[in-house]
Order: C-alpha cells, then sequence, then structure tokens
C-alpha cells in the first residue's frame, strides 16, 4: 500500500459522500435515522460540499511524488480520520443519539483510514536507497 492508492480510495469515498449529501440530502440523512429539518438539510447539503472539495482535491493530490507533501496530508487525514471518528461515536452512542441507524459504517470507515494512514506515516518501512553509479 502506498499513499497514492490511499489518496485515491480516499478520494471516492469522499466524492460519493460528498455527491449523495449535496444532491441527494434527505435520502443521505434517512440512511442515518436522522431527522430531515430544513436546518439539517442544508447542513448536509454542507457537508457535501466540503466532501466533494477533499475528494476532488485528494483526487488531484494522489500523484504527488514529494514525500514531505505525502507525509503531511497523510498526518492531515490520519487527524481528520481520528476525529471523524470520535464525533462519529459520540453521534451514535450518546444519549440523544443524532445518528440512530447505520453509524456503525461511517465508523468503519473512518477506523480503515485512520489505520491506512497509521500504517503508512508510523509502520511502512521505506525501501533503503540505491547508491548512484
Amino acid at each position: 500500500m502506498n499513499y497514492r492508492i490511499m489518496f485515491a480510495l480516499n478520494s471516492v469515498v469522499a466524492l460519493l459522500f460528498g455527491l449523495g449529501f449535496l444532491f441527494f440530502p434527505t435520502r443521505a440523512l434517512g440512511l442515518f435515522g436522522t431527522e430531515t429539518f430544513v436546518s439539517t438539510v442544508l447542513v448536509s447539503r454542507l457537508f457535501g460540499t466540503a466532501m466533494l472539495g477533499l475528494g476532488l482535491v485528494l483526487w488531484f493530490a494522489k500523484d504527488a511524488r514529494d514525500a514531505s507533501v505525502q507525509k503531511g496530508m497523510g498526518l492531515a487525514l490520519l487527524v481528520s480520520a481520528l476525529t471523524g471518528l470520535i464525533v462519529t461515536l459520540l453521534g451514535t452512542f450518546a444519549s440523544h443519539a443524532v445518528i440512530r441507524t447505520n453509524g456503525w459504517a461511517v465508523a468503519a470507515v473512518y477506523l480503515v483510514f485512520g489505520l491506512g494512514y497509521t500504517y503508512l506515516l508510523f509502520l511502512k518501512r521505506e525501501p533503503p536507497l540505491k547508491p548512484a553509479q
């Protein structure tokens, strides 16, 4: 696994969530058992816009070759995955849960991407550089 693959996978997931929440907010909210008040539909569309932007940025950044850029983006996406996981768990298991159904699916997505970025940042060993001839 490498940053290119992770960025591409993350991009596709973000684009799908973004398009769903932007163009079909009531259906997307319905998948999670959330009320569809006017305000939640608007916030859902704003979330969709943010996910669409993130997906496009990741898609274009997947071809970055600079290791510092890859690691910086990987760290930012790891923080995002961890905070997203925490917020999802709070929204699912709080006494007045906002996410009433299928919260486990969103938590699983954040967990998988968090583990992927953790592996790339802290566990993956880089191959040794070949000496110049």
